[in-house]
């Protein structure tokens, strides 16, 4: 019966789902003619040409090798580049300092999250930091901020470095017969999610357990950026069917003849039920009123805890969610385990192909360690050791795991340019940007900028941290919350957590150099965009990143 109603069902479905697709098709193709009209003062900015007439440059944009495409047109065509989207609508490339601090600081209330960067993490996490804006935004950075105190961070060193030495000596089992090639990626994912799940959730994955359910988590996580690329073409579509019935919205993602939209659904769907699993174990604990758990949210080292706590004798009506608790859990663990992991994956990386730099990182932790007179350093010593700073802050500038943030304006105004801008009508010293024009803060291009960091801007140059930099360097003000970079961007959507992902990985270099030498291994390394850059080796087709280096203990 229910095979003759299917088939009795599927032309009036069809006829409908036809009807559908062509109304939101003649409404898309309005609003992108009506925005394209109101830009046309934009089209004499120079840029690139365009792969497609319909598409315009995102197959440019969108691909494992876009990041080369990003270093290119940076270069050529300096801090604002004209890029078109669907239908020849003008995107703004923007890495010049004045315009960055208008966007991220000044007019950061003009300049908003896209409605797709907001649905989509909506939808995959729920509304937490990464999908909420204005006051509510405001207020749940404030509510997470004790876990990402110096006081917190203090307090969790020696955690992290017992989690590393775990790590250490999973490494050290692998190599006991001698130097071996290990995908370094894997382990470094593992340690990540570890270092966030105990220092900020209060919880253990059992990570380096390589048998533990943890590393099915680390794996899921390390695919939602490359995921989530894959998806393009549909994501300006995304925002018009969001607010359907998560059901209905469900069952229709369902049906689309996509392997990357049912990827990235069984990506979210592990995500929720882990965090669901920690939540509730955090809830039993609360309830009993467990001494150790009640101690750690007093001192601010459980996001749970807080906001759990947070909820204490308020109202029904006043009370966090769960939804938007589970949202912040889930939120966290991604964008923690995700950046850090691959700093780190880029840090052993190049250090495994200068061998010299290597060498002097190496002797300083060496004798930092030998001065201590332990087999840990604290937070202070960790923080004061000059090359190690420099390797990491070297690292980040260069090779920012995020290359770019994507703004939306939403009303008409005017921003000031740090140097002006040659188009085909004369140059232009400050930039009109029109009422709903996408803007793409350029974070690799003004991290690499030469005319702030100088002719060797593009080199990974860790010594150049330990003289004074460039007076360019202080001049143009970068708008950044991290070493005169745009890493971490800036202004009130700002990365939380950035120091806490220092330390992290501070503490983890720190173990790991001392303990083995890395050495390149025979097949080719690349990086791929998608979100957050990860590295692969040449010819791979997996979303899962890969990192093969030889691995040597000392």
């Amino acid at each position: 019966m229910f095979c003759d109603f299917s088939i009795c069902a599927f032309p009036i479905v069809s006829q409908i789902t036809g009807a559908v697709l062509i109304i939101v098709a003649l409404v898309t193709l309005f609003l992108f003619v009506h925005v394209r009209l109101r830009q046309s003062h934009l089209w004499n900015i120079p840029g690139p040409p365009a792969a497609s007439l319909i598409k315009g440059h995102h197959k440019q944009m969108f691909n494992d090798g876009a990041v080369k495409f990003y270093e290119h047109i940076s270069r050529t065509y300096g801090g604002v580049v004209r890029l078109t989207g669907f239908l020849g609508v003008t995107q703004l490339l923007i890495s010049d300092p004045k315009a960055c601090t208008s966007i991220l600081l000044k007019d950061q209330d003009v300049f908003e999250e896209t409605d797709f960067f907001i649905e989509i993490n909506r939808h995959s996490f729920g509304p937490g930091l990464l999908s909420t804006a204005g006051p509510h935004h405001r207020q749940q950075r404030k509510l997470l901020n004790p876990v990402f105190s110096v006081k917190h961070m203090r307090s969790m060193v020696p955690i992290f470095h017992d989690i590393t030495r775990q790590l250490c000596d999973v490494l050290s089992s692998r190599v006991k017969e001698g130097p071996k090639e290990l995908d370094t990626v894997d382990y470094l994912g593992r340690l990540a999610l570890e270092l966030i799940a105990q220092g900020g959730l209060g919880y253990t994955f059992n990570s380096l357990d390589i048998d533990a359910q943890g590393s099915e988590f680390a794996r899921v996580i390390k695919q939602f950026g490359p995921s989530l690329s894959k998806l393009v073409f549909w994501r300006s579509y995304f925002p018009m069917v969001s607010r359907l019935p998560p059901n209905v919205l469900r069952f229709a993602a369902a049906c689309m003849p996509s392997p990357s939209i049912h990827n990235l659904m069984r990506i979210t769907d592990t995500l929720h039920e882990n965090t669901k699993k920690i939540l509730d174990e955090k809830k039993a604990l609360l309830h009993r009123g467990d001494a150790e758990f009640t101690s750690w949210v007093a001192e601010g080292r459980d996001v749970i805890g807080i906001l759990l706590r947070a909820n204490t004798g308020l109202s029904e009506e006043e009370k966090l969610p769960e939804e938007e608790i589970l949202a912040q859990m889930t939120t966290l663990l991604l964008a923690a385990t995700d950046t850090t992991s691959t700093a780190l994956s880029r840090i052993l990386h190049l250090l495994s192909g200068n061998s010299d730099v290597q060498e002097t990182l190496r002797q300083e932790l060496v004798q930092a360690y030998a001065e201590a007179g332990e087999n840990e350093l604290d937070y202070d010593k960790l923080v004061e050791l000059p090359y190690l700073e420099a390797v990491c802050r070297e690292t980040l500038r260069v090779y920012p795991p995020v290359t770019f943030v994507n703004r939306v304006c939403r009303a008409d105004i005017s921003i000031p340019l740090s140097r002006p801008v040659q188009t085909g009508q004369g140059a232009m010293s400050t930039l009109l940007v029109p009422r709903d024009t996408v803007v793409l803060v350029n974070i690799l291009g003004i991290n690499r900028d030469r005319n702030i960091w100088g002719a060797d801007a593009d080199q990974w140059k860790p010594e150049r941290w330990l003289k004074p930099l460039p007076e360019s360097v202080s001049e143009a003000r970068i708008p950044g919350v991290y070493a005169n970079t745009l890493t971490f961007i800036g202004g009130g959507r700002a990365c939380i957590g950035f120091k806490f992902s220092q330390l992290e990985m501070k503490v983890a270099l720190s173990q790991l150099i001392r303990s083995f030498r890395f050495s390149p291994a025979k097949q080719e390394v690349v990086w791929r965009f998608g979100g957050i850059t990860t590295p692969s080796v040449k010819g791979a087709t997996a979303l899962a990143p890969k990192l093969p280096l030889v691995v040597e203990k000392l």
